[in-house]
């Protein structure tokens, strides 16, 4: 988790648009919506949320700014459920990223074509993604200590 940490501490420095990713109607999958939510009240510059559909929002998110694009959501690769994995552009081949039906490869290479800025994914591992169940307590934690890091970037003298 250090080394996971470390990473996305780096990406913060360059204040990214923070992307959220999901459905708020199956349990874990509204994680990165529900981080964005929280972000967006806390008064972080530049965040957005695309729900299950971010091919939809291309225009929106070529015009955000930016100095790296930090894409949330759940990805189920085995992990213990809550913990979260950075995956930069290159490395998007080697998960399956994502339970929605949509490429990150060809949305960065689309994107890249209107700003050349990095794309990251930050992951979390899911417990249950069930319809109608609310976000499961490890993820819910996850979801809290990444508002703090996020927010304590933005606002370093506050006690994250």
């Amino acid at each position: 988790m250090d080394e996971q940490l470390t990473k996305l501490k780096k990406i913060l420095k360059s204040t990214p648009l923070i992307i959220g990713i999901g459905n708020e109607l199956r349990g874990d999958d509204a994680a990165g919506i529900v981080l964005v939510e929280k972000l967006q009240e806390g008064g972080y510059p530049t965040a957005l949320n695309v729900y299950g559909n971010p091919e939809n929002y291309l225009r929106k998110i070529s015009e955000m700014s930016g100095k790296s694009r930090l894409w949330i959501d759940i990805i189920n690769w085995g992990g213990k459920p809550g913990e979260f994995r950075i995956i930069e552009s290159g490395e998007i081949n080697h998960f399956a990223v994502s339970t929605h039906n949509f490429s990150p490869v060809v949305l960065f290479s689309f994107l890249k074509e209107f700003r050349d800025i990095p794309d990251y994914f930050l992951g979390i591992q899911p417990e249950s993604m069930q319809l109608g169940r609310p976000v499961s307590p490890g993820v819910e934690k996850t979801i809290q200590f990444l508002l703090g890091c996020i927010i304590t970037n933005i606002h370093p003298t506050r006690n994250g």
